[in-house]
């Protein structure tokens, strides 16, 4: 198949959908498809994998600043898609280049699918934009519905989207993970020492530093576990964002932060912690989470979002309710206080995690563009 794929995020850049798209560029190169891409200017250098990739200019979001708001597709950019035929247009995300190649394949009649990995509304009202609920899903829906098939990465997303009215095929097309990058393997004693010096026991957490993220209550909770358990317990923060002078400022003691990280100190610092603390309940799946369950580390999270379809009460971690930090603190100080229990739930975290491998999760999502063709 040639595949053109649109959207606003891509590697380099560190986010969850950039990782996702950037596996499935690599996976269906090596599967034989072609891919052309259309992007921001995201790289000095043509993503590798793809036949052309097309970069857009434009302009820093203020909330999100690693993330830009390009122009619309050029005379350039669509002269290389003539030039490249493709079977298949994925309009992986509803900004402006989304809604560049949504246009494009509706214009000339090339098959469109597009993929919804964002719950913009509850981002929003993170930033104090709560009351755009209703005309943002109604955008999202206009967007979307002009698809043969939209994927979402959990089960929790697709009732939600179905909740709000998508009524053409909604696939989940869930998230693989590498599974030898992270690994508990890459336990070292000198890791520990690094994220927090002299603590007998580390909880982490990976993500952006943003409202949406809920790192508020996490830092309320904290507190309450170190309370129950001691001062051996830290809490070792990796990720940046527009919250990080805020959140330093207000953190209680024995919280680190480590900005960002990513290749193998990332992996090494996952597989140092004991515990992954997950606040978010914004999320369609959470790639962290899984980064987290392959490093055999059990998740405590909020019964809310796409971390359902991972965090399984019993066999890999605990669930709490949305943004209750006592709630939080008792899970944490559950697992905190029970080695057998812990050491049993990072058992079946790891080998969730073994059993969603990239390859498995892509080679499905190829078989419903194949299926999209046909339609």
């Amino acid at each position: 198949m040639r595949i053109a794929l649109f959207t606003d995020t891509y590697l380099p850049t560190v986010n969850g959908v950039a990782r996702t798209l950037g596996s499935l560029v690599a996976h269906a190169a090596d599967r034989g498809h072609e891919i052309g891409l259309v992007t921001p200017a995201v790289s000095p250098t043509p993503a590798p994998g793809t036949v052309f990739h097309h970069q857009l200019p434009g302009v820093s979001l203020p909330m999100y600043p690693e993330l830009q708001l390009a122009w619309p597709l050029d005379r350039v950019g669509r002269g290389q898609l003539e030039a490249f035929h493709p079977d298949l247009v994925h309009a992986a995300t509803e900004s402006t280049v989304g809604w560049s190649g949504r246009a494009w394949a509706l214009q000339t009649g090339v098959p469109l699918v597009t993929s919804f990995h964002t719950d913009w509304p509850a981002y929003l009202a993170g930033y104090g934009f709560g009351g755009l609920e209703n005309p943002v899903w109604h955008a999202l829906q206009l967007f979307h519905g002009a698809a043969r098939m939209t994927f979402c990465p959990s089960t929790s997303t697709r009732d939600q989207l179905l909740r709000w009215g998508f009524r053409h095929a909604v696939r989940i097309w869930s998230r693989g993970v590498d599974t030898d990058f992270f690994s508990p393997a890459r336990r070292r004693e000198e890791v520990r020492r690094e994220l927090a010096p002299g603590a007998e026991k580390i909880l982490l957490y990976v993500g952006r530093l943003a409202p949406e993220k809920r790192l508020d209550v996490l830092l309320k909770a904290f507190p309450l576990i170190r309370a129950g358990f001691g001062p051996g317990v830290f809490l070792a923060v990796v990720g940046d964002g527009p919250w990080k002078e805020e959140l330093e400022a207000d953190a209680p003691e024995g919280v680190v932060f480590l900005g960002y990280r990513t290749g193998i100190p990332l992996a090494e610092a996952y597989a140092a912690a004991d515990l992954f603390a997950f606040p978010s309940d914004t999320e369609t799946f959470g790639n962290v989470v899984a980064e987290a369950l392959a490093s055999g580390l059990p998740v405590v999270a909020p019964a809310r979002g796409g971390v359902v379809d991972s965090v399984i009460p019993g066999r890999t971690g605990l669930l709490v309710p949305p943004r209750d930090p006592e709630a939080f603190a008792a899970a944490a100080l559950a697992l905190l206080e029970d080695e057998d229990l812990r050491a049993a739930l990072g058992r079946g975290a790891r080998a969730l995690a073994l059993e969603r491998r990239w390859e498995a999760v892509l080679d499905l999502l190829l078989a419903d563009y194949r299926e999209a063709l046909a339609a």
